[in-house]
């Protein structure tokens, strides 16, 4: 269950409105945050990425390797020795899983986190509001012009700060 509302802002009076209103409907300075283009959180997708890349790599080409060696009746692929089809396998191998490695680890890196951290870093303002009456403070945001206001799964980890305060 969401416990957290996220409105995404074009201009800073517009997130400042939003703050406004909600500190006024009585939302407590704790619940409520915002993340600027400046104060934005930097994530750790592209090492996320990298990661994948690098261990899909290794699979595909151990795979491609043992493949190469395992199969019986198989010709080999490349005119040459055994040991260039093998290498042969391992390169086509490592260049398939680091693919699909990085396509896997895109697909894995919490899309909703790294959807707002890209608004946040194209100008965007997030404003987020956190605990009970989520769907007033939804309607708030909306009201003070949020180009989109919607319920989300907790954006931040335990134990990782909020950003600053607006």
């Amino acid at each position: 269950m969401p416990d957290t509302v996220a409105g995404l802002f074009r201009t800073r009076s517009e997130a400042s409105e939003a703050l406004r209103k909600l500190k006024a409907a009585g939302f407590a300075e704790d619940q409520v945050s915002l993340a600027t283009p400046r104060t934005g959180r930097r994530g750790h997708y592209g090492l996320k990425v990298a990661g994948g890349i690098v261990a899909g790599a290794l699979l595909g080409a151990v795979l491609g390797a043992v493949v190469t060696g395992m199969v019986p009746g198989v010709r080999p692929l490349v005119a040459g020795n055994l040991l260039a089809t093998f290498l042969f396998a391992a390169a086509a191998g490592a260049v398939t899983g680091g693919l699909a490695g990085a396509l896997f680890s895109m697909a894995a890196s919490g899309d909703s986190a790294l959807y707002y951290e890209q608004e946040i870093e194209s100008g965007r303002f997030l404003v987020s509001v956190m605990g009970p009456r989520l769907e007033e403070a939804r309607e708030l945001m909306a009201e003070a012009g949020a180009m989109e206001a919607a319920p989300v799964e907790a954006p931040l980890e335990p134990g990782r700060p909020r950003p600053e305060g607006g």
